[in-house]
């Protein structure tokens, strides 16, 4: 008992530190900037109050190590037609206490299409000891009373004299886990693009392995069939038409083949995808099309999103290994432009689909050499093996494979390449991917 309530009390020495600084900082005015995380000055798709939240510590890793102050910053953009005065509410929940602490600030007011931002500090304080918090903030306009979703960032804390170690490699390529369990109504679309046509387009070298790979996991760790599984490697327009249909015909392979609520439905997708540069819109990239044409040659995620919809499956997950901005892990693949910022999370289509995305809309998506992977992929095929089990009920749920991604992938890419990778999970958090 004498324990709990240590811990507790170091909870809120920390809460109290941060509500120290806080009132030290104060909060920021809305302002006028130019990145995509802090302002957008004329109106976009978006609608309602859109909040968003960043951590930065000295180092890179996400870890706040002895002597180091983390920074919090929370984005608040204002997609309405009126001024906002926001209510913050901050959620503070520590790993080594089952009880959160929950703080309000308010906000300045912010004119429709603008931005606030809220800034606080979290120093390292030698009385706490190692483990996890979870900063989660929601905003609330005290006018209309309209709430943003709820936001969370993560990070850890070493205690005093504790070390970093280096990360476990597995070799995911062996010892494939085979599962006792049959799901014989499921099915699976697979695509790996490495090999583009136009020689200005870089290949992704470890696509092919990534399909390859993720096939061998669907039939010995989720219990596919092998007749069940459409299985394309690099795969040209003609195969994303005939395999997910097009904007005339939706009744596309994938379509044929399931049965009406008994199938389970999963799509994976490793290779490039491009954004059109004057739409803003996101494509898949098929190796014979030219990223300058991609609204011709490409296969669209809108449409892709819809077709989809109309496919009366069980369940539906869908994994996709590309980034969008126009950029590659070897450079840009529409030359002579820059990284821009491409929405791509699918609509909301129905409770029953999951969607896992490699990086946000801005971000590229990092390779993982040693293990002839993305990074991305890489961390997915890990978590199917058991490791995303945080509470050892030999169940990896949607929530635990966020959880397991966000802290796995975020880390490696800044480790090894410096560089911010944060995979999008979205869905049923309590659905179950796998069972092992």
């Amino acid at each position: 008992m004498k324990h709990v309530i240590y811990l507790y009390f170091l909870v809120l020495i920390f809460s109290a530190q941060l509500s120290a600084q806080n009132k030290a900082r104060g909060v920021s005015q809305p302002g006028s900037l130019t990145k995509k995380s802090e302002t957008i000055s004329t109106p976009t798709s978006k609608t309602g109050i859109i909040c968003e939240i960043n951590f930065a510590d000295p180092s890179g890793d996400n870890i706040l190590s002895e002597g180091e102050t983390g920074a919090i910053k929370v984005i608040v953009n204002n997609y309405t037609n009126k001024a906002i005065t926001p209510k913050l509410t901050i959620s503070l929940k520590a790993s080594w206490s089952s009880k959160p602490r929950v703080n309000t600030k308010w906000m300045d007011a912010i004119k429709p299409w603008e931005t606030g931002s809220y800034s606080s500090t979290m120093k390292w304080d030698e009385r706490l000891p190692s483990g996890s918090i979870v900063y989660e903030a929601k905003i609330t306009d005290t006018n209309t009373g309209i709430e943003s979703d709820k936001v969370e960032t993560s990070f850890s804390i070493l205690s005093k004299g504790s070390k970093i170690e280096a990360p476990v490699f597995v070799d995911v390529d062996k010892n494939i886990p085979k599962i006792p369990v049959q799901n014989s109504e499921a099915i699976a679309v697979v695509i790996g693009n490495s090999d583009y046509v136009n020689p200005d387009v870089p290949d992704v070298e470890f696509a092919l392995n990534d399909a390859r790979t993720m096939k061998k996991y669907l039939l010995d760790v989720l219990g596919y069939r092998e007749g069940n599984i459409l299985y394309i490697e690099n795969a040209k327009k003609s195969d994303l038409n005939l395999c997910f249909g097009t904007s005339d015909v939706y009744q596309g392979k994938l379509f044929n083949y399931v049965k009406a609520n008994q199938s389970d439905v999963f799509i994976y997708y490793s290779g490039h995808g491009a954004p059109d540069m004057q739409g803003k819109k996101a494509y898949l990239m098929p190796i014979d099309a030219d990223p300058n044409y991609v609204r011709i040659n490409g296969y669209s995620l809108n449409l892709l999103y819809k077709n989809l919809e109309k496919v009366p499956a069980k369940s539906m997950t869908i994994v996709l290994d590309a980034c969008f901005s126009g950029g590659s892990q070897q450079g840009m693949i529409i030359k002579n432009a820059s990284p821009m910022y491409i929405d791509i999370k699918a609509p909301l289509i129905g409770e029953n689909l999951n969607l896992l995305t490699s990086s946000e809309g801005d971000q590229i998506s990092s390779w993982y050499p040693e293990a002839k992977h993305s990074l991305f992929t890489y961390y997915i095929l890990r978590a199917l093996r058991g490791e995303a089990d945080s509470d050892k009920n030999r169940k990896v749920t949607l929530s635990e494979l966020k959880k397991y991604l966000t802290e796995q992938v975020t880390y490696m890419a800044r480790r090894k390449y410096g560089r911010e990778q944060t995979p999008i999970v979205r869905g049923d958090l309590t659905s179950i991917i796998c069972s092992y």
